[in-house]
């Protein structure tokens, strides 16, 4: 009974730590990078981190960071080629790392890490998974997917980057 107590105490003391996202206003990724001090096209290299704990529906090590190579810099100041961008440990309001493939093509408007955590270091970045901060990209055909704004799923590459200078 004891047991039974303590492990319902447990799985309660998670539910505080759930992200409820009540996203305000235009939260598609037009208006994020609008907003985010770093745009860019990217590749997802490797997974970097792995969680040391299972996820209830994933039955491989969930990654928890991936570094990524900038392709193209739309906006931003940084310099690095390659950035690490860290993912959700079951108790964050980012999305999971297993979210994104390795090889495949992103155009991420993230947020930047601004002190060493267990959930990241200083300079690397990290997503919201309440808004739509990066889109997958066809990049052979020049295309991005998602919430582009709340009235279109999909944007060339070449159509949002004018759109971005305005």
């Amino acid at each position: 009974m004891q047991k039974t107590l303590i492990l319902l105490f447990v799985l309660l003391s998670f539910d505080s730590f759930a992200c409820d996202c009540d996203c305000q206003g235009d939260c598609s990724f037009s208006a994020i990078s609008n907003q985010s001090g770093f745009v860019a096209l990217v590749k997802v290299i490797e997974y970097t981190d792995f969680l040391d704990h299972k996820i209830l529906g994933y039955d491989q090590d969930m990654p928890f960071s991936m570094t990524v190579e900038i392709i193209k810099k739309y906006k931003g100041v940084e310099s690095k080629k390659r950035i690490k961008i860290w993912g959700d440990n079951g108790m964050l309001c980012r999305p999971y790392i297993s979210n994104f493939e390795v090889g495949k093509y992103y155009l991420i408007a993230p947020r930047k890490i601004l002190s060493d955590s267990d959930e990241g270091n200083k300079g690397d970045y990290d997503f919201f998974a309440c808004t739509t901060d990066y889109l997958n990209v066809d990049f052979y055909k020049g295309i991005a997917f998602g919430e582009y704004s709340t009235k279109q799923e999909k944007v060339s590459l070449s159509e949002f980057e004018s759109a971005l200078n305005k």
